[in-house]
């Protein structure tokens, strides 16, 4: 169980400092070399290759614990297919960042696959999350005494099951405009918050629509939150789902108020860590609730 919350952690790590490294204009600053910075195995002395360098030792870390999970978890439940599905996706998704980033530094690379970059991240993050996740629910015990128990044995309504579905896939879309406004400096183009140069609907010229889109985008995901919380908390039968409704509530609410920080604040850096930060802890919270509400047929047997 440790492994699975150290690589939790460091991926969540890794994540956190490669957006560090966009908005510190830090992409180059091991020069056009990968995996080697500059040529070396030792970073330059300056703030860009420091950061550089620190994201790809985190990130070399993280692959290969990611390995070493995915096996451990095969190993461990065998007859958990969801296990092996999540350690797959693990496995998969954070090598094709690791590609898509060794891609961004050798080659002159778009705004757009610089966000496909950050969204393949998110979800190499989700998955290691939810691996996590199953791994200890393995380990749970019931009242009686049973291994493997968990809330999900208790079925969630179908319809509040899709509802959670879409949140999360519409989210990843969302998050992927976010990434986009960042890698096209799109972030003060709107002038104002909440509304885009004082308007409802502006005349989308240039790239406004890339932050009004992310605005819009971000109003309708906080109603259907919102559309979670207030349907999950009459699921009384179910506190993991009333619980983590009410989390992706507040976070989202929180993100909400960071994205009015980001633009009072000049988009500076502290404001775009806090955001990115409260984005990714809230898209954890939704996949949590993703997995939860997915139906299961009977308790864990490890292997």
């Amino acid at each position: 169980m440790l492994l699975a919350r150290l690589t939790n952690i460091v991926m969540f790590v890794v994540l956190i400092v490669g957006f560090l490294v966009t908005e510190t204009g830090s992409a180059q600053g091991c020069g056009r070399h990968w995996p080697l910075c500059d040529g070396k195995f030792t970073p330059p002395f300056d703030l860009h290759g420091f950061v550089e360098y620190g994201h790809r030792s985190v990130s070399a870390v993280a692959g290969l614990l990611v390995i070493w999970l995915a096996i451990w978890a095969w190993r461990a439940l065998r007859s958990a297919p969801e296990v092996k599905v999540l350690a797959i996706l693990m496995v998969l998704f954070t090598y094709i960042q690791a590609f898509l980033g060794a891609e961004a530094v050798l080659f002159p690379t778009s705004p757009f696959i610089l966000a496909t970059h950050f969204g393949i991240s998110l979800i190499a993050f989700a998955a290691t999350l939810l691996l996590d996740v199953r791994l200890h629910q393995a380990a749970q015990r019931a009242p009686d005494g049973s291994v493997g128990w968990t809330w999900r044995l208790r079925p969630a309504p179908p319809r509040l099951r899709w509802l959670v579905w879409l949140t999360g896939i519409y989210t990843v879309g969302l998050v992927y405009l976010g990434a986009l406004v960042s890698h096209t400096y799109t972030g003060l183009m709107c002038g104002g918050w909440p509304l885009c140069r004082g308007s409802v609907l502006p005349p989308l010229t240039g790239e406004l629509w890339i932050p009004y889109l992310h605005r819009i985008g971000a109003l309708v995901a906080m109603l259907l939150v919102l559309w979670i919380y207030l349907w999950a908390r009459r699921v009384q039968e179910r506190p993991d789902l009333r619980g983590g409704a009410l989390w992706s509530l507040v976070l989202i609410l929180a993100q909400a108020v960071s994205g009015w920080y980001l633009v009072e604040s000049r988009t500076a850096l502290g404001a775009i860590m806090i955001h990115i930060t409260l984005m990714t802890v809230l898209f954890g919270v939704l996949s949590y609730l993703a997995l939860q509400v997915s139906p299961t047929a009977r308790a864990d047997s490890p292997a």
